[in-house]
């Protein structure tokens, strides 16, 4: 979605040329996490266009602090990049300094993130089927598997945790290959230095796991949770961290005695990190939620797959999956048994419920039912 405030870059300037191309600016996107400005631009090469590319864009020549913490961000995110080479993982192509700015240039990846494809569901009235989310699923766990156990040269673990996951950053491609996109603020151990990341929750408030939202230390682990949030919604609408018609006031009665100041710290943190956005269901769900909303949220999947999200959506990390790996392999051994699902299967899912959402908002005369708003996130159209 183009950026509604003001560009620093006119659509059509050509930001900087590169080993015979040239890269000219299409829209601004708005900024990024460290204060950059994410841009799309056309990459050319002899007035040709080649493909569309996703540039972040930082400027050189201020010496404030806050910009050269932001510059050292992308540094690392581009050192970072270097280690993710996988096919379910969005590519970060390089870098390149021009007119005073540094430009990191990444994958554009065609198609939709899962946070349209809800939009789509939500027109048309009913949610992709469950071997869709499953294969989804089964994608980023992969994804998640290659980063999570990358190594540095000397063959020290890297502990790369993404931190960030949530519908806008999985997408499906036109043709149904499954992407997983921006470890802008994902942490890690590059070589020659401690941690890439300060501490602290990252990403979304909305999908955070629970010991983000609670100030506890994050994992591998933090990421699955996240993931099964994420899936959780795309298949049924639910958001586990969602209160539904409970106020604060009754959720803070389920905290136990002894984590009231706890959680008012963490609370008052995240409203720190967070201005406008208020996080205090937020973080009393994540404190309070049991196995019963668990079953409450995945009634309408089949026993298998309500099986896979009893543990991946556990609120102690230790009661997880220990790894991406074994995620991957449990969503794949109930794929079996429901039958293959391939990339052209969710080609043509997604083409079908265009098709359906279209002709769902042409019969209404005020247009679709809902737009999807990160506030409303319980109205939702029935599960097919």
């Amino acid at each position: 979605m183009p950026y509604s405030g003001t560009s620093l870059f006119p659509e059509g300037l050509v930001l900087f040329s590169l080993k015979g191309a040239t890269y000219e600016m299409l829209e601004d996107l708005g900024p990024g996490h460290h204060g950059e400005r994410v841009l799309s631009a056309l990459q050319r090469v002899k007035d040709k266009v080649v493909r569309r590319v996703i540039l972040k864009a930082l400027p050189l020549s201020d010496s404030a602090a806050v910009w050269k913490e932001a510059r050292k961000r992308l540094e690392e995110e581009i050192q970072l990049a270097t280690f993710l080479r996988h096919p379910n993982i969005a590519c970060v192509h390089g870098a390149h300094k021009a007119k005073g700015t540094l430009f990191v240039i990444t994958e554009a990846v065609a198609g939709f993130s899962l946070n349209t494809l809800l939009d789509v569901a939500a027109a048309r009235g009913s949610y992709f089927p469950e071997s869709f989310m499953l294969y989804v699923g089964a994608k980023i766990a992969g994804a998640l598997a290659h980063a999570h156990t990358c190594r540095s040269a000397q063959g020290d673990p890297l502990k790369i945790v993404h931190r960030a996951i949530d519908p806008t950053r999985i997408r499906v491609t036109f043709d149904g290959q499954v992407k997983l996109t921006d470890f802008g603020v994902a942490s890690a151990r590059l070589p020659g230095q401690r941690t890439t990341r300060r501490p602290g929750t990252r990403g979304e408030v909305f999908w955070a796991s629970p010991e983000a939202l609670l100030g506890q230390p994050e994992d591998a682990r933090s990421d699955l949770f996240m993931l099964g949030m994420v899936l959780l919604e795309f298949a049924t609408g639910k958001h586990l961290l969602s209160a539904y018609n409970l106020l604060p006031k009754d959720l803070w009665v389920l905290v136990p005695e002894g984590e009231t100041e706890p959680l008012r710290s963490a609370i008052a943190r995240m409203r720190n990190a967070w201005r406008g956005v208020d996080p205090e269901e937020t973080i009393l769900r994540a404190a309070t939620f049991t196995p019963a909303d668990i079953e409450a949220a995945t009634q309408t999947l089949s026993e298998p797959t309500r099986a896979v999200f009893r543990k991946l959506l556990r609120r102690k990390p230790a009661e997880r999956h220990m790894s991406a790996l074994t995620l991957q392999d449990d969503f794949a051994k109930v794929l079996r048994v429901r039958g293959s699902f391939t990339a052209r299967m969710a080609s043509q899912e997604i083409q079908a419920a265009l098709r359906g959402a279209g002709q769902a908002m042409a019969e209404d005369e005020e247009g679709p039912k809902s737009l999807r708003h990160q506030d409303f996130i319980t109205t939702e159209p029935s599960p097919a």
